[in-house]
């Protein structure tokens, strides 16, 4: 029985690493790494479980156990748990959608990113309709921020909580005060393009916007909320601290 798990364990760990190595450089599809990857996660939890059982009996026997088995049941007790902490609990039970708008009836556009640009599988065109009703119902404090800050201002301090956070500002555009960014996801590097735009109501007031899309997945796990909810969480600490 040792053996069996030592060896699954080993191998899963293994394929964990090897598939999110072979779709960062570009070895394997999406698809192909993704499916790998809850398979090495699975064969990881089992073992976990019953390497633990397993550690548990022998302590209780009193017969020895090797390092070797030990690491084993650690390295497969970790991979599960780091994925699990990146996607969170709220992220396994995420809607089939990847596309969030803090503006359901009219979503920020996506004007200097183009489909084409880079690889990706979902169109940055907003699909609506059954789309917007899952968002509203999963995420419903996901709305638009209304803030008693010039457009101007409110811009300036927009783009500088996207660099804080982290994204790559790709275009903007003062004018409009509307600028378009992209984030990477920790484990598997996925980029999701971001849409801002800051509406003015009048010279001291704004509606703030912003559009988060994955370029991959029919579901996203819950990152695109979790950020648009971070960054509006960042730009009112800026915006009160004026």
């Amino acid at each position: 029985m040792i053996k069996i798990i030592n060896w699954s364990g080993q191998g899963a760990f293994l394929l964990s690493v090897l598939t999110v190595l072979g779709y960062r450089t570009a070895i394997l599809p999406f698809r192909v790494a993704f499916l790998l990857f809850i398979l090495a996660l699975l064969v990881c939890m089992i073992v976990s479980v019953v390497g633990l059982l397993e550690l548990a009996f022998a302590r209780y026997r009193k017969k020895p156990i090797s390092l070797e088995f030990v690491l084993v049941v650690v390295a497969c007790t970790i991979c599960p748990s780091v994925a699990l902490f990146s996607v969170g609990l709220e992220g396994i039970n995420a809607p089939m959608i990847h596309d969030i708008s803090s503006d359901t009836d009219n979503p920020p556009a996506f004007i200097f990113t183009l489909e084409e640009q880079g690889y990706r599988e979902n169109s940055l065109r907003y699909a609506g309709g059954s789309v917007s009703v899952m968002q509203r119902q999963a995420y419903p404090e996901v709305t638009t921020l209304y803030v008693e800050v010039a457009p101007r201002v409110a811009y300036q301090k927009a783009l500088f909580v996207a660099s804080i956070l982290g994204w790559t500002i790709s275009a903007q555009d003062s004018m409009i005060y509307h600028f378009e960014a992209q984030a990477t996801t920790a484990i598997f590097r996925f980029i999701d393009d971001i849409a801002v735009r800051i509406t003015p109501l009048d010279e001291g007031s704004s509606a703030i916007d912003i559009r988060s899309v994955s370029r991959v997945g029919v579901s996203d796990f819950g990152a695109n909320a979790n950020r648009i909810g971070l960054f509006f969480t960042r730009l009112k600490v800026e915006l009160e601290n004026l």
